[in-house]
């Protein structure tokens, strides 16, 4: 067959399955018979119909007529097509990258809706393996073109999806050399008295809050460029190494936190004012609303004339006290990548023990819930000395496979775990279990031994708690063997197959067990003396 009639072949098919799709409306079926009924081989027809989903899309958006429900049924036939079999698994992912090419980022954002939702479709065993990098690529050019500080929670909802995409250890995620991000510099007026550069328009900083605010304390330029020079140690922590640098830091902390203490802030929710103080409903909807929006700031303004209004912003002093511990954190942790230099010394080392408490005093004092939102804090720095921990090790994976016949070891009945210091001591829970689950490497052929088969002397096992009963011992209760739960154990058991005064004929009531069976060994050591038992 010439290379021509093979083209239009092509071409013809190519056509044919356009058409199905277009008319199909969703039905697998269709598609499916077509696929069958067309000739050529499997490969050369899977290539076809790869071509015709995207001419299908391509021309759909150059004619406008295709709304965001008609791009996620199209994406979902080819879905359903790879799992039948009839096309590749790589062209829902091929289709959803020629859409977002294709979109403004207002379509993409409500489209990337309907990629979130199919996480365990991409996760699937084939089409994890076909299109994971072409997720990650379409994803990569998604967030050059957002806006870090304009789509902060667009970008943030990718950042999510790729973490649920792709496992913990995946190595083109983490950092594993512990880089810092120095291009994340703050700009702030860094000289006294000039404004301009940050704020062109005066009238620009007038804001409305549209609540009374309460006059903060007076604000000088010095506490202005401490607050935010400190910025810079946050962005480059191994700086606080140098003792310079520390000097001068530490004193810019010292200010700053003596005027968040000297100004405190009033928690204005409905609990903390009281029942016959409530606000007006309309009123306290507004504040929850603003309180939720302001979530979403990316980065804070640095004008001067805005220093009055962030001392008294609550998620304000927030930021930064939580900028604090965290490089607190960064300071005192030991991580690989540090050098024998990047050490605190003791001096440096208790202050920010005793500074961290004096944050975390701070943040528990910042309303709303203060003291809720400081334990969860503590908590989530807690959990990150376990990230650390794992990326010190690096990052090794967290799955675990089953091992094979090959791997097992075979263990000597004659190994006793007690033995070998190499050996992991398994808890069961209880002092006495575990001492005897760990006697021996293999408890089911220990059992088996011949050593283990014998029954103690009733008499040898009596002689020491029949002593301990006599009175001129003057021996505490709590110190005799019958106070011991294995010691009572193990002699009511004996005592039972060998003592007659253990079953006795009586209708008194029970007593305890450690009276009844200190009783029962005089009474049978007695027997013993008199040569009856």
């Amino acid at each position: 067959m010439s290379s021509e009639k093979m083209a239009n072949e092509s071409l013809q098919g190519q056509e044919l399955f356009v058409e199905c799709i277009k008319t199909c409306c969703g039905d697998i079926q269709a598609l499916q018979s077509l696929f069958e009924e067309t000739p050529g081989n499997e490969q050369d027809k899977k290539s076809i119909l790869e071509q015709s989903f995207r001419d299908t899309l391509h021309s759909v958006l150059v004619s406008g007529s295709l709304n965001n429900t008609d791009r996620t049924q199209l994406v979902n036939l080819s879905i359903a097509a790879a799992q039948g079999g009839i096309c590749y698994f790589t062209v829902p992912f091929i289709l959803l990258g020629d859409i977002f090419d294709c979109s403004t980022l207002d379509v993409c954002e409500e489209v990337f809706g309907f990629v979130e939702s199919l996480v365990a479709t991409w996760t699937s065993k084939e089409f994890y393996s076909s299109g994971k990098i072409l997720l990650l690529r379409m994803c990569n050019d998604l967030l050059r073109r957002l806006s870090s500080a304009q789509n902060t929670v667009f970008c943030g909802r990718i950042q999510l999806f790729l973490a649920q995409l792709f496992p913990l250890s995946e190595k083109s995620a983490l950092n594993l050399m512990s880089h810092f991000n120095l291009e994340n510099i703050t700009a702030y007026n860094k000289e006294a008295g000039k404004n301009e550069s940050l704020e062109s328009n005066d009238e620009a900083m007038d804001i409305d809050t549209g609540t009374d605010v309460k006059p903060g304390p007076p604000i000088d330029y010095n506490l202005y460029h401490k607050l935010w020079s400190i910025q810079d140690a946050f962005r480059q922590p191994i700086d606080s190494f140098s003792s310079d640098f520390w000097k001068a830091f530490t004193a810019n902390i010292q200010e700053i936190l003596q005027a968040f203490s000297s100004f405190k802030l009033e928690d204005t929710s409905d609990h903390a004012i009281g029942s016959s103080q409530k606000r007006p409903k309309k009123q306290r909807h507004a504040s929850t609303a603003e309180y939720s929006e302001s979530h979403y700031f990316a980065k804070f303004l640095t004008s001067e004339k805005l220093m009055n209004l962030q001392l008294q912003d609550s998620h304000f002093r927030r930021h930064i006290l939580i900028q604090l511990l965290v490089l607190f954190q960064y300071l005192t942790t030991d991580t690989k990548f540090k050098t024998s230099a990047q050490v605190l010394p003791d001096s440096g080392s208790q202050w920010v023990k005793d500074t961290t408490e004096e944050v975390y005093k701070l943040i528990e004092e910042t309303p709303p819930k203060g003291k809720k939102f400081a334990a969860y804090i503590r908590k989530m720095l807690q959990q990150e000395t376990s990230w650390i921990a794992w990326k010190n090790d690096g990052c090794p994976s967290f799955e675990k496979h089953s091992l094979s016949n090959k791997d097992l070891t075979p263990i000597s009945t004659k190994d006793h775990i007690g033995d070998r210091a190499d050996s992991p001591t398994i808890d069961m829970g209880n002092a006495e279990l575990s001492r005897l689950w760990n006697l021996g490497s293999d408890n089911l052929e220990a059992c088996k031994q011949k050593s283990r088969n014998f029954t103690p002397d009733l008499k040898q096992f009596l002689e020491e708690p029949i002593e301990q009963a006599d009175p001129e011992a003057k021996i505490e209760a709590d110190f005799k063997l019958i106070s011991n739960p294995n010691f009572t154990w193990r002699a009511l058991r004996l005592l039972s197959q060998g003592s007659s005064h253990f079953f006795q004929n009586t209708t008194a009531s029970i007593k305890q067990i450690p009276e009844f069976l200190e009783q029962v060994m005089i009474q049978t050591g007695k027997d013993f003396q008199n040569g009856t038992t």
